[in-house]
């Protein structure tokens, strides 16, 4: 969820990419369950939270990751408010962003979290960055750190998971750091949602990587430079191909600082996976 520019695209570029996917198969008459990360329309959702999410129930999002947490509220609404609020508009709460490094209270904040989004009607509470460190014991002490967080989740009945961005994929006193946190944490207790953009600006092959660490991916963040599948350079019929045969449960397009105005960014986009054929 770090802020990147992205390229302008052009009405035709998008008008080729959306044709691609409408070429290999409409989805016409079947309704998807397609999510939305809450960040991307941030703005949108301080003004006018209620119309905003009548908006993109419109567009065809029926779930949605929230992006605003604090003191047990979600954009400074009870988990009940928001629940309704969204529910009332066709979108369930299915995942949130949010999180605490291992500081004083650490325990009793990740509970409150995870009552609230276990009352929001969610399933997934998702961290969408930490601090590493510098050394392999750092590492370590953060995988130990998921294991204990992971497990107050289960007991709420949730999944908790970590949520990546490009320097995951750097090393770190000679490890891999996203590997790393894959191969030393508890699958029971620890998922992990793959930003396919950000995995592939670090140089990741998404697809080959889900399948390389197959059943630790339950959820994805769907991202593009702008609009999905408009610059053609992600291959996502490859990732959710391998998203699918692994065990996908959920994926959210989630969209980034661009030119393009974030609800109709939004709206192509949810249009594009709408179309798509490989899209379940």
């Amino acid at each position: 969820m770090l802020l990147t520019a992205g390229a302008m695209v052009g009405g035709s570029l998008f008008s080729e990419a959306t044709l691609s996917a409408a070429q290999s198969g409409s989805a016409a008459g079947k309704k998807k369950t397609i999510g939305l990360q809450l960040y991307s329309i941030g703005g949108d959702m301080g003004k006018d939270a209620a119309g905003s999410l009548k908006k993109i129930s419109d567009m065809g999002y029926s779930a949605a990751e929230t992006a605003s947490y604090g003191d047990g509220k979600f954009y400074g609404r009870t988990p009940a408010e928001f629940r309704k609020m969204a529910e009332d508009v066709g979108i369930r709460v299915t995942g949130a962003h949010l999180g605490r490094g291992y500081d004083a209270g650490w325990e009793d904040w990740w509970k409150q979290a995870c009552d609230a989004q276990a009352a929001v009607g969610g399933k997934y509470i998702v961290l969408p960055g930490i601090d590493f460190g510098k050394t392999e014991a750092d590492l370590k002490r953060t995988c130990e750190y998921f294991d204990k967080v992971g497990a107050i989740a289960n007991a709420a009945g949730l999944k908790f998971g970590y949520h990546n961005h490009a320097h995951e994929f750097n090393k770190q006193d000679g490890y891999v750091i996203e590997n790393y946190l894959l191969e030393h944490t508890d699958p029971e207790k620890v998922m992990f949602e793959l930003d396919v953009y950000w995995a592939s600006k670090g140089g990741v092959n998404p697809s080959a990587y889900i399948q390389k660490y197959a059943g630790r991916f339950p959820l994805l963040h769907i991202k593009d430079d702008n609009v999905i599948g408009a610059s053609q350079t992600i291959d996502f019929e490859a990732i959710f191909n391998a998203a699918y045969k692994q065990g996908l449960e959920a994926y959210y397009v989630e969209i980034e600082a661009n030119d393009i105005p974030p609800m109709e960014c939004a709206e192509k986009s949810a249009e594009y996976l709408s179309a798509a054929k490989f899209v379940k």
